[in-house]
């Protein structure tokens, strides 16, 4: 503790003006102290040396009566630097010294170490081996589509997945409404059908479904609006396994393509939640590790941490799976093996590779 005495007049300086200092008293916290009279204690002046001609600052150390001068108490108050775990006041003056000669304060350092803690953790989440941009390696993907099975007849067509059928999509070039709230309208051209679907009155998707010529091969061309991101067009391929002439028969898919698609992945891990962006996605979606729903629009999706080196990612719709994904990162941090499975009715598994880049 400390106690303040009056300011004293403590001699003159070269130009003979009058010197005053204020004399402090600093008491260490010891209960035989805090009994003790202040008034008999007897100040002891030291000067602090000072860079300018101001007024010195001096510390007095008390002297006490010999009954609270036991040989502890008397080594502390007379050496306090040479204690062992005390800073001692030649120590602290020449740390002060050198703090101004550097031109930083003790609050300075504070502040500059605090705004270098951000730095730190942005820094552990750039190291962590998931983070960053992955580019597919189109040479590595293995698709192997759903298989429908299609009936036709004057009035239009009807799809078959996992053996189960579908609603007859009525093509007379008339509004049909369907049993999911959406509204179809049907038309047949040349070798195939157009059909344009809209929910609400906006529009779903809106294409072609074509037969070639040796009819072996069945396109399907649409542009696909979501609820809540960009037009974009997708196509598929079909070989027939069997049937006749025209579009009845059995069909498998055997490719795809989507025109958003990027061709690149983007991860990024913070803490306990995880920026996610698929190649086909035109913005990341944030979701927790621990698998935790996010909505998007229709459909939902979860990301969950298998392991250190697994994400599973699941989409689903309507309360069900429509969708599980796969990511699985190499021991060396380099690749990343993506497996999607589709259940059924439309069931269906794609595998594909990407390079850290």
């Amino acid at each position: 503790m400390r106690q303040h005495w009056p300011r004293r007049r403590i001699g003159t300086d070269r130009f003979g003006t009058d010197r005053f200092a204020t004399v402090s008293v600093i008491l260490p916290s010891h209960p035989a102290m805090a009994r003790a009279n202040l008034p008999k204690l007897e100040p002891r002046l030291v000067p602090i040396p000072a860079t300018h001609y101001g007024n010195h600052r001096y510390i007095a150390y008390p002297r006490l009566s010999p009954s609270l001068t036991a040989a502890p108490i008397a080594s502390k108050m007379s050496a306090p630097e040479k204690l062992p775990g005390n800073i001692g006041l030649k120590s602290l003056l020449r740390r002060q010294v050198m703090m101004n000669r550097l031109g930083i304060t003790a609050c300075a350092l504070a502040s500059f170490v605090a705004l270098a803690l951000p730095c730190v953790a942005q820094d552990s989440h750039e190291k962590n081996p998931w983070n960053g941009s992955w580019k597919i390696d189109r040479s590595t993907l293995k698709y192997d589509g759903p298989t429908v099975s299609i009936t036709t007849d004057a009035e239009g067509y009807t799809v078959t997945r996992g053996g189960k059928a579908s609603p007859k999509v009525v093509c007379n070039g008339k509004p049909s409404a369907q049993p999911d709230g959406a509204t179809t309208i049907c038309s047949k051209v040349g070798s195939g059908y157009e059909v344009d679907t809209s929910h609400d009155g906006k529009p779903v998707s809106k294409g072609k479904v074509e037969l070639s010529a040796d009819g072996k091969t069945l396109n399907r061309t649409f542009q696909i609006t979501p609820p809540d991101g960009s037009p974009f067009t997708m196509t598929t391929t079909s070989k027939k396994l069997s049937g006749g002439d025209g579009f009845d028969g059995t069909w498998k898919e055997t490719a795809f393509t989507e025109s958003q698609d990027t061709g690149i992945l983007t991860i990024q891990i913070n803490g306990d939640s995880v920026d996610f962006k698929e190649t086909d996605n035109d913005k990341p979606i944030t979701c927790k590790l621990d698998g935790t729903p996010v909505a998007m629009g229709m459909q939902g999706m979860s990301v969950k941490m298998d392991g250190p080196h697994t994400l599973k990612v699941t989409y689903t719709r309507e309360g069900n799976v429509a969708r599980e994904n796969t990511f699985v990162l190499s021991a060396d941090g380099k690749t990343i093996q993506e497996t999607d499975v589709t259940p059924a009715p439309s069931a269906s598994t794609m595998s594909v590779m990407f390079n850290k880049s």
